[in-house]
Order: C-alpha cells, then structure tokens, then sequence
C-alpha cells in the first residue's frame, strides 16, 4: 500500500483492520468447520483470484480484501482519510501478493501460536446464530453435493434491524458514493428488507455476497433477518434459508453489468431442483 501512496492515516486503520480480523482467522483456522463458514463468504471471489490457491484465497477475500481496504477502493476513499483512490490493478497486485505470501505458511502451525484478546469472528458469529449455522451449512456442499437440509433453529421472535423501522428516507445519506464496507444500511437495502418483512417478498436476490457488503457483520445481520423471517437469500452461486441451502456446481464470476447478472439468473444447470424452483419465480 506505501507503493501506491495510500496516506499514513489510512494505511494504518487499514493494516489495524487486517490484523484484528487475519488474527482471528488464523486462531480459528483448525476449528474446521467455523473457518469453512466463514471462507465460504470469500468462495465467490477467491475461487477466480490469481495466483490459484482456493483456499488461501478465500482467506484473503474475507481477510484483507474485505476490510478497510475497500473504503479506499471506493469512491468514499477521503471518507477513509486516504488523499489517493485504488484501482483495481492495485487491489490486484496487493491481493495476489498476499496469496503468495500466505501459501508458504503453515497456517495450521501459525494457529497454534496465536493468542488473542479479543476474537473478532467468534464474537460478532455469537450475535447471529441463524445466519451462521446457514454457513456452516452451506460449507459443507461441495460441487457433487450441491445440497443440504438441516434441521432449522427455531426463534421466538425474527430477528429485527433498527434501520428498517425508520423513515426510509432517512436511512441513508450517500447511497451513491457508499462503500462496501460501510455498516449502514441505505434506502434500497431497507425497501427490499422491508418487503421481506411485511411478507411482500419471500426471496431476497443478490448477485454475491460482495455485491451486498463486505462488511462481515453487516452480512450476518441481513442473513439472520431474511432467514428468521423464513424467506431465502440467494446468489448466483448460494441458496440459503434456515433449513435448507445449496449451491451452484461450477461458481459464476461476479458480474459487472446488470444484464451479466439477469443471464446468470437465467442460468439454470448445475444447480438443485429447489434452487431452479427459486430462480424461476424471479425471472417470470
């Protein structure tokens, strides 16, 4: 980041950010199932970065792709104190260094050595039972098991985000110029919720996980919301409801153009019968 002039405000919350996060990654990364849960959230990015290394990848995607760094890759990035923007070449070559980087540890090994005072995933996961179990869920199919059923969690009540019961007009002041990993929740986001809530819509569609937010908590508040309101999140690629999940055979690269997106949704090989029944009320 010093090679592309990032100010030294930004560089340093950005590499805070890394650490708190790659730390508590790298404590949790032979808790296998927990790690997966949380990898899967990078599978839609990481499975097409460069140098291939799908694991590691993820990693990074979830790690440091998905961090402060973003606030600086976007048109936000002052917000973020940085004077400089970062273009896609540079999110690159810092993304594919750090994949190199980290496939010559032994992660297993560097685990076992940390030691921490606060663990940022178990303890925003703690907050969201619904969304995370649907993850450990959904880690688990792989392309010649693309799906799973599980036994639901039952909850008293769904779960409720604050800024859907707000005037929407007044949940969001920068819907246009808002990073992706911002934790507010803009106007659309909050119409589309909102939908789900008063029982207008039963599926909440995105193009992936990225396209939502890259923010980590932000991810698992709309998962526990869409899912404890028994409706369904889907992807390109992921279904996921409390109960059931499933995934596409071969990922989909996300899509840069509306209609990219409209012809993926329309894409309907390689993926479970219930999850084509899902696609197909959205594209009628």
């Amino acid at each position: 980041m010093q090679k592309f002039k990032i100010s030294n405000t930004a560089l340093y919350n950005i590499l805070d950010n890394v650490k708190q996060q790659l730390y508590s990654m790298l404590a949790n990364w032979n808790d296998l199932e927990f790690r997966n849960a949380l990898l899967v959230l990078g599978s839609e990015e990481g499975t097409f970065y460069e140098p291939q290394n799908e694991l590691i990848a993820n990693m990074v995607v979830v790690t440091i792709r998905n961090s402060l760094l973003e606030g600086v890759s976007s048109k936000s990035y002052k917000e973020y104190g940085s004077s400089s923007y970062l273009n896609d070449l540079a999110i690159k070559e810092i993304t594919s260094s750090a994949i190199e980087y980290f496939s010559k540890i032994d992660l297993e090994k560097a685990s076992q050595a940390i030691r921490l005072s606060y663990d940022f995933y178990r303890e925003k996961a703690s907050k969201y039972p619904v969304a995370m179990r649907a993850l450990i869920e959904l880690s688990k199919c792989t392309d010649m098991n693309r799906e799973h059923a599980y036994e639901p969690i039952l909850v008293e009540t769904p779960f409720e985000i604050e800024e859907i019961n707000r005037n929407i007009e007044q949940t969001a002041k920068n819907i246009n110029s808002e990073s992706g990993i911002a934790e507010t929740f803009n106007d659309s986001l909050c119409s589309f919720l909102k939908g789900v809530k008063d029982g207008k819509s039963s599926i909440f569609v995105t193009d992936c996980f990225k396209m939502n937010t890259r923010n980590f908590e932000k991810t698992l508040k709309i998962l526990e919301f869409i899912l404890t309101h028994d409706a369904q999140f889907i992807t390109c690629n992921y279904l996921l409801s409390n109960g059931y999940v499933s995934r596409r055979k071969n990922l989909l690269r996300a899509s840069h153009t509306a209609d990219q997106f409209f012809n993926k949704i329309q894409y309907l090989p390689e993926i479970s019968e219930r999850y084509k029944q899902s696609l197909e009320k959205l594209i009628v």
